[in-house]
């Protein structure tokens, strides 16, 4: 029934977008089902996943049978000879029922059309720069970042210490993708003015050096990453990145090998440095999103002041209640999956800060810091002390863009996939909804707070309960006209006797 309701929502946008634009809005709905031939039938699967739709599995229970359906639930839209993949089921971790999957499906129909229709129709991509130079991640660890976003902008690895100031201008919106090394005060003054002539910038940094590679004999530790972009740069925007690490119950599994009598088996044990972080904020960039996984996260505090007193701050993801700090330097081990359970009365530091939208007018950190000649020389360009409204977002950890990569480096795995608890977290969608957001100035995003409230049936009731409700309903209707007829033929006979 569920998925019936979901066919019914696609089919009423469409018949409101043909109501409203004719004929140019044309659909057709095709169920794999009607293929004549088995054959047909897989050739169809294979154009569906071909042009971008992930097939589903879908048990359909009929009185006392039990069959096996593949079923895509999405659309291709097309415009111009260019198509777009659009996956009309948004798949949710976490305590999420079906039912709220496929209501939280129905609710964000419209904003999934109308933005794959808007970029088939944009004259031109925008452009987004993933910076590098600084020791940042990998193209081969950002190589499904550079995947997903070329579908929608045109992307380019920019190693900022080639290019002059001004360069970025052109571009959208960039990405500091982990960097782990010094950036000069002229490249910091790149990205500076970069903001002040209207760019965003998604900033994906950590303060701290942690990686599973670094442990050595199962312990390691924790170091500062120099990249002197926090204390001046973000700290006057709004956000201090703190030096920690944060630990979370609510968290990604590792594998380990453990004894198991005289044998050894590899096993999935939880890792609180790997927060899986549920989005509670009604903002459209992470409202009705997956689960996002965050690796060796820092948290961070919004600060105000002068500096940034036209920014307005938006806290976007935090971790669970179940949280707890460590300041650096942190001694990571291993055996802390042994002693969790115990621990876990340690837990109970609340939420914390892992990624914060600024939006207003920032400040330049250069103001009164470059010499009238040295402005003059043309070196600095031009110069502007105030940004025009803009936006930044800052995520504390930079593995939320990184995709997993197989030890033979052969297979490049999905952003938010996780090999080894096989999980799709939600860090693809968050991404691109933060550029998203960012870049589009059509307002078009805030179709993602749309939201309705969903009164589902307690099942566990209906199934203990069904029978006495079933006869309360059946039974009692009958008693009560019992009762009016007995109490209508006293009154009747007590008249006709006086």
């Amino acid at each position: 029934p569920g998925f019936r309701k979901l066919n019914q929502a696609t089919r009423d946008l469409l018949d409101e977008f043909r109501r409203i634009n004719g004929d140019k809005v044309q659909y057709q709905f095709i169920n794999p089902d009607d293929m004549p031939d088995a054959q047909s039938k897989q050739n169809l699967y294979k154009q569906l996943q071909t042009q971008g739709l992930n097939p589903i599995n879908l048990e359909v229970k009929k009185e006392d049978q039990v069959s096996q359906r593949v079923i895509f639930p999405g659309a291709v839209v097309t415009f111009n000879n260019k198509s777009m993949p659009v996956e009309l089921l948004q798949q949710q971790l976490g305590n999420v029922s079906p039912e709220e999957i496929l209501h939280n499906s129905i609710i964000g129909l419209e904003y999934q059309m109308t933005n794959a229709i808007r970029k088939l129709q944009a004259p031109e991509k925008p452009k987004v720069a993933i910076i590098q130079g600084h020791g940042e991640l990998k193209k081969i660890e950002t190589a499904d970042l550079y995947k997903t976003l070329s579908e929608y902008y045109t992307v380019d690895y920019v190693n900022l210490p080639q290019y002059k100031v001004g360069s970025l201008d052109p571009y959208a919106a960039i990405i500091i993708a982990k960097p782990d090394s010094f950036f000069t005060e002229l490249e910091k003054y790149k990205i500076d003015q970069y903001i002040m002539h209207g760019g965003k910038v998604l900033w994906c940094v950590e303060t701290l050096a942690a990686n599973m590679d670094s442990l050595k004999d199962g312990v390691g530790f924790t170091y500062d990453y120099k990249t002197n972009l926090f204390e001046d740069f973000l700290f006057k925007y709004g956000v201090r990145l703190n030096y920690d690490l944060v630990q979370d119950l609510n968290c990604n599994y590792i594998p380990l090998v453990t004894p198991y009598g005289q044998q050894q088996q590899k096993q999935l044990l939880k890792w609180p440095y790997y927060p899986v972080v549920v989005p509670q904020s009604p903002h459209p960039i992470v409202h009705n999103l997956n689960a996002i996984w965050f690796s060796f996260a820092s948290t961070m505090d919004i600060i105000d002041s002068r500096n940034n007193e036209e920014v307005k701050k938006t806290i976007l993801l935090q971790t669970s209640p179940y949280t707890r700090v460590l300041l650096n330097p942190v001694r990571i081990n291993l055996s802390l999956v042994a002693t969790l359970q115990r621990e876990q009365p340690l837990y109970r530091q609340g939420p914390k800060n892992l990624a914060v939208l600024l939006e207003g007018n920032f400040n330049s950190n250069f103001v009164g810091r470059i010499s009238p000649e040295a402005l003059a020389s043309g070196e600095y360009g031009d110069f502007k002390p105030k940004s025009k409204a803009t936006k930044q977002i800052v995520i504390s950890d930079g593995d939320v863009i990184r995709n997993q990569v197989s030890k033979s480096k052969a297979q490049i795995y999905p952003l938010g996939f996780d090999q080894y608890s096989n999980q799709t977290f939600g860090n693809k969608n968050f991404v691109l909804n933060c550029i998203d957001y960012m870049v589009d100035e059509s307002g078009l995003m805030s179709l993602r707070a749309k939201d309705y409230r969903l009164r589902l049936l307690n099942t566990g009731r209906i199934k203990t309960e069904r029978f006495n409700w079933q006869m309360l309903n059946m039974v009692l209707p009958l008693v009560l006209i019992g009762i009016f007829g007995l109490i209508f033929n006293y009154v009747r006979k007590r008249r006709f006797a006086s």
